[in-house]
């Protein structure tokens, strides 16, 4: 659990960060003079005023020769299709229960896909869970994004086969002889949102669900040539942090 938790403050930071860098709106100072300065606001008391022209230029005028404060006047930037081809990384937390309680893993995921004008994106994907054992899953990605305004939410689904790599070597089957892990089926499904920016990529945090079947294969009675399987699921909660690339 603490795992889950250091991982979703840094998800909160990151947003947070973004959003205020996207407040400061240059503002247009015109003087008693007449002439205008155009920047960004820094400290506006009932004294003075400090504006930042260019960085790391910062000037301070008193209260007395501003005459008016204005937003820049500029053209307002298009919005930019956000529709094609796009690439997709997203890092994970997994966090749920097991026999000896709470337990937690990482995951990291790469795919890329194919967003519809009508908001919904197909694509297949691969990527890297520790679990039990190290698997790579390979999955069908469809997710909808409703909005097409730069903050929007979204939910997805996967849904594919998860090959695992190496042996169970501990852990409460540890008197079947080291069971050979053969992988198994996988579904993931959840919720987000998604701050885009201008140049087409976009951030966006969710949490889902995450189901992971594992079946691994043992030599029950190597002499008779008897073969038995153990089937593990796994259940559990996924905090997302994602990068989309297009």
């Amino acid at each position: 659990m603490n795992l889950v938790r250091i991982f979703t403050a840094i998800i909160l930071f990151a947003l947070t960060v973004t959003l205020h860098a996207q407040k400061r709106e240059k503002q247009t100072v015109v003087i008693n003079s007449g002439s205008r300065l155009t920047g960004t606001i820094l400290v506006d008391s009932s004294d003075y005023l400090k504006l930042r022209i260019t960085s790391p230029q910062v000037i301070t005028l008193s209260k007395s020769e501003v005459s008016v404060i204005t937003p820049e006047q500029r053209t307002e930037k298009p919005v930019i299709d956000r529709n094609g081809y796009s690439i997709r990384i997203s890092v994970s937390a997994l966090t749920g229960r097991n026999g000896e309680g709470n337990t937690g893993s990482m995951s990291i995921h790469l795919s890329n896909g194919y967003r519809f004008r009508n908001g919904i994106s197909v694509g297949f994907g691969t990527g890297f869970e520790g679990l039990d054992v190290a698997v790579m899953p390979v999955y069908s990605d469809l997710r909808y994004n409703p909005l097409k305004s730069r903050f929007s939410p979204f939910i997805w689904m996967k849904s594919g086969w998860s090959f695992a790599f190496g042996e169970l070597d501990n852990g409460p089957y540890y008197y079947y002889g080291y069971p050979k892990s053969q992988g198994g089926f996988m579904f993931n499904a959840g919720t987000g949102v998604e701050l885009a920016s201008w140049r087409r990529n976009a951030v966006n945090i969710g949490i889902g669900y995450r189901f992971q079947k594992i079946t691994y294969k043992y030599d029950h009675n190597q002499n008779e040539e008897i073969m038995n399987e153990i089937v593990t699921c796994f259940n559990r909660v996924e905090v997302q942090l994602g990068f989309i690339f297009r």
